[in-house]
Formats: C-alpha cells, sequence, structure tokens
C-alpha cells in the first residue's frame, strides 16, 4: 500500500484521511485575516491548512489579458494575482500561529524562488497546483528537496500527469500524492468524474491518491471520494463567503468545513470497516473514469498552463538564456512551446527577432533548412 509521512502523520490507504483546509489567497492581502482562517481551520478539525505562495511577474507574461472569477467578474489577473502574494515577512508569523494550534502549514509554490523561501522553513511537504503540472523545470527543483510533492491534476490528461509523476520521482523522490480535481470554480456536478480516482490508483500504485474538491457542497464529493478510496481531500474554505475576492463565493464557510471533517471521518469509519458498494454513490458524481481535459477545462488550460516565453526582445542571432526566457502562464496571448523543451532552448540562437512577451516557437530557433528536413 502507498504511503509516506507528512510531519509525523502518516498519509496513504491504510492511515486517517489526511484533510487540508484551502486557504488558498483568501486571506484578501491582509495578515489578520490570514490568521483567521488558521484558526477556523483548527477549530473545523482539519489536519493542516494551505496557503498559496507566488510572484505575479513569474506566473504571468505581462500583459496576460482578463480572468472570469467564480463570480462572472472579469478582472485583469495579472493584478489580481499581484494583490494576492503572500509577504515573505508573513510567513514566520504564520508558522508560529499554526504551531500554537497544533496546525500543520502547508503551501503551494507556484515558482522555484518561491520553492527556495518556503524550503528555508522546513516545510513537511510542498504542494504544486494544477496549472504548474507542466512546469517540469519548477516540479524537478521542487522534488530535489526530498520533501513529499502533492500535485493536483486539473484540465490534466493522463498523459500529463504520467510525464509530472516520472519528473518527480526522476529526484529519487517517491513520496508523492496525486489528486483528481476538475478546473472549474465552482466544479459542476456532472464533471466530478470521481470514478478518475480509481483510475490513478491503478495507473499510479506507488503514489497516494486524493481528491482536490472545487464544488460547492460541503460533503457530497468529498465523501464519495473518500468511500473510492481517496486518502487526500483538499477543499477551499473561507471566514464569509460575501468577500469580494476571487475564491470566497465557491468556499466553504467555517461551519461547512467542520462539517465536512466530521463526514469525512465518518465515511474513513464505513470503509474500514466494510467493502463499499460503489453503485450505491451518485453515478452523476462517479462519472467517467477517462482522466482527460474535459469540455469544461480546455479555457483555462489554455490560460493558465504553462509555456515558454520571451521575457524581453531577443535579436537574430542572439543566445536564449534564462535572462530573456522563462516558465510563465500565456493568459489570452498565444502559448508557447512546452516546458519540457526549456533544457533543449537555452543556449541555441534566435533565427529571427522575437518580440518581448511572446511564447517562444520552433520557428524562432530552427533555420529553414530544419524545417525541410521535418
Amino acid at each position: 500500500m502507498a504511503h509516506f509521512y507528512i510531519g509525523d502523520r502518516k498519509v496513504g490507504d491504510d492511515a486517517p484521511v489526511f484533510i487540508i483546509a484551502e486557504a488558498g489567497i483568501n486571506h484578501d492581502g491582509k495578515l489578520d485575516q490570514a490568521l483567521a482562517l488558521i484558526d477556523v481551520a483548527k477549530e473545523a478539525g482539519a489536519d493542516a491548512v494551505k496557503f498559496q505562495m507566488f510572484q505575479a511577474d513569474r506566473m504571468y507574461q505581462k500583459e496576460p489579458g482578463l480572468y472570469e472569477t467564480a463570480k462572472g467578474e472579469e478582472v485583469s489577473i495579472f493584478s489580481l494575482v499581484e494583490q494576492m502574494e503572500l509577504p515573505p515577512e508573513w510567513l514566520p508569523v504564520l508558522l508560529t500561529r499554526c504551531k500554537e494550534k497544533g496546525l500543520m502549514f502547508l503551501s503551494t509554490v507556484c515558482d522555484e524562488e518561491s520553492a527556495d523561501l518556503l524550503n528555508q522553513t522546513n516545510p513537511p511537504a510542498f504542494k504544486l497546483a494544477s496549472y504548474e503540472i507542466n512546469h517540469l523545470p519548477l516540479l524537478r527543483h521542487t522534488a530535489s528537496f526530498q520533501k513529499p510533492i502533492i500535485f493536483s491534476t486539473a484540465g490534466a490528461t493522463i498523459a500529463d500527469v504520467h510525464e509530472a509523476y516520472e519528473t518527480i520521482t526522476s529526484q529519487q523522490n517517491k513520496q508523492v500524492a496525486i489528486m483528481h480535481c476538475v478546473a472549474k470554480y465552482p466544479a459542476p456536478r456532472a464533471y466530478t468524474n470521481l470514478r478518475v480516482i480509481q483510475t490513478l490508483r491503478y495507473a499510479f500504485p506507488e503514489a497516494v491518491i486524493g481528491f482536490s474538491d472545487h464544488s460547492e457542497h460541503p460533503t457530497e464529493a468529498p465523501v464519495a471520494a473518500v468511500k473510492l478510496g481517496a486518502a487526500m481531500i483538499e477543499k477551499h474554505f473561507t471566514i464569509d463567503k460575501t468577500l469580494p475576492g476571487a475564491d470566497h463565493s465557491f468556499a466553504l464557510n467555517p461551519e461547512e468545513l467542520k462539517e465536512m471533517v466530521q463526514h469525512i471521518r465518518a465515511a474513513e469509519k464505513q470503509r474500514n470497516q466494510a467493502e463499499i458498494d460503489v453503485h450505491s454513490l451518485p453515478e452523476e458524481l462517479l462519472g467517467s473514469s477517462y482522466k482527460t481535459t474535459t469540455a469544461i477545462e480546455g479555457q483555462i488550460r489554455e490560460f493558465a498552463y504553462r509555456g515558454i516565453f520571451t521575457t524581453k526582445g531577443i535579436a537574430k542571432g542572439e543566445t536564449l538564456t534564462s535572462e530573456n526566457v522563462a516558465v510563465l502562464r500565456p493568459g489570452q496571448k498565444n502559448q508557447g512551446l512546452h516546458p519540457r523543451y526549456m533544457p533543449i532552448l537555452l543556449g541555441t540562437k534566435a533565427v529571427r527577432d522575437i518580440p518581448a512577451h511572446t511564447g517562444v516557437s520552433w520557428k524562432d530557433v530552427l533555420t529553414q533548412e530544419s524545417h525541410d528536413d521535418a
């Protein structure tokens, strides 16, 4: 049975479900609100509270355009991300509060610098967001710390998941949790596809499999996921659903978070006492077992999955380096090459001028003769 330890907690098939209360960006840039979220997570009985660490200029290329929030509002994605950056000086304060409460502190990291900063605190694990699943340089870098890696898979195909898993384990890090997830906020019931949990358990027997839930109902999908074998559950929560931030409206309120934890604990007891009849679960929630990009995820995949972009103009004959190209989310711009090609591109020369803040293509680095040979 797959298992590993997050701190002193055993996580896996033969352990209690590990429950992550996802605070995310619901601190709204206010330290007192972030501390209140920690208190709520502890009161609810979660095992860990999780925040997100990122830098806007290392997440999106410049002028990425507008993003539609869960409330249906169109906002500048760059401005939104910039406003929600977690200040580095908060880290010791948040860690101290978690230690006082006996709650584990976790964070998503979205770039190498944030991963390095978090690593200085000796974290029990690292979380990688769905939209970093193809950011192979980041996966490789974070896995090298030899701490457990939890990564989500919203919008991904089974091939994406396999490549991410192989990238992490290539660093001799076998402590991996893979989270089924749906890239929609909130996630519609009909696209939950919980049977994918069974697919992932079969395809990755040495990984711990969990579920990161974006649906609005506090208990329905998480409980069904546990009955299907999920060893880890993650769900967004807030201190107040009516707050104006982008992720509050679909997050659980404090009472709903507590209710979810209680129902998960009851479900795991039921699972441990007798084999669960899958057919007793709602068919609409079970859905398909095929792990692929669903119809509702294509747009966000194009918007947020990483590609290789110029960070400044590159002249014909100039060498591509880490100073002029980076792995970024495209937003509404055309996608660049897959990040897997970053090691190949670094050190090559541009065969034509490449404008700043655009996706890099093979035509930018291959000669006409190379095109003809292909």
